[in-house]
């Protein structure tokens, strides 16, 4: 039997004819296709008017109150459109890195508006003998005070020379991410256990303790978390109702231990 070898074709003859056949089809379909350059046309046009016509000059540059920007070239009298915004908005961002973003928008037709998003606080930090703030991501605003401020829980237990934390900027401390971790399933949890946490001790990741007003709780390692919520829930009910005086709550058991 005689086997007929497959003609093999190669890519470039296969790409001409492609090429060939869609010149046919726009020789008989010409529309679509000077649709498409006139509306190319007409778009471009319109950008070159937008970007060379005074009504698109900036007047106005509105900044947000109480900042201390400065612009290495001014905007007044630039064309709207031919500002890069996003350029803009860095070189601001780098002057007051503790602002989580700053915005820059375009109000027609010869404005810029420059907004500054600030971080928000989640907890505060012990550093250099003050409290100071510090985000959900890490960022430890450089705003300090010898006293804690009301409100936020205190993150405590950080050595001072392990991955030593620093102000204003983002920190990747194991320790300050693990306390950030657990403060935000914390404050997930039920009423009666989030707007009651003042302290949170990460000094021992597979001891974790908290203070509950003036009541320390004593948790596991973060993994047990979730269980052990579900236990203090428990706990608190009981506490309540017998109108417990207590010092802690050790969690740690499948019978959680009550110091009185």
């Amino acid at each position: 039997m005689v086997r007929r070898r497959r003609r093999v074709r190669g890519l470039a003859p296969l790409l001409v004819e492609r090429v060939k056949a869609l010149g046919r089809w726009l020789l008989h379909h010409p529309h679509p296709f000077l649709l498409a350059v006139g509306l190319t046309a007409a778009l471009w046009a319109v950008a070159t008017y937008a970007q060379q016509t005074e009504a698109f000059r900036i007047h106005t540059v509105q900044w947000p109150p109480e900042t201390s920007f400065e612009l290495r070239e001014p905007l007044i009298g630039k064309n709207l459109w031919a500002v890069d915004l996003v350029g803009v908005a860095e070189e601001l961002r780098r002057q007051q890195p503790w602002l989580k973003e700053v915005r820059v928008v375009r109000q027609l037709p010869d404005t810029l508006q420059i907004d500054a998003v600030p971080r928000q606080p989640a907890a505060q930090v012990w550093l250099k003998q003050q409290w100071f703030p510090v985000d959900r991501e890490g960022f430890i605003l450089p705003w300090g005070s010898r006293e804690p401020a009301s409100g936020l829980v205190r993150l405590v237990g950080f050595q001072p020379s392990a991955g030593a934390l620093r102000l204003g900027a983002d920190n990747t401390n194991e320790r300050l991410q693990l306390g950030l971790r657990v403060l935000e399933a914390l404050q997930r949890a039920p009423t009666s256990i989030a707007r009651r946490v003042t302290e949170l001790d990460v000094a021992d990741p597979q001891q974790i303790r908290f203070l509950l007003d003036d009541v320390e709780v004593r948790c596991g390692a973060e993994a047990d978390l979730a269980a052990h919520l579900d236990r203090l829930q428990a706990v608190l009910k009981i506490i309540h109702r017998q109108s417990l005086a207590v010092q802690y709550i050790d969690l740690r058991f499948q019978e959680p231990v009550i110091g009185s």
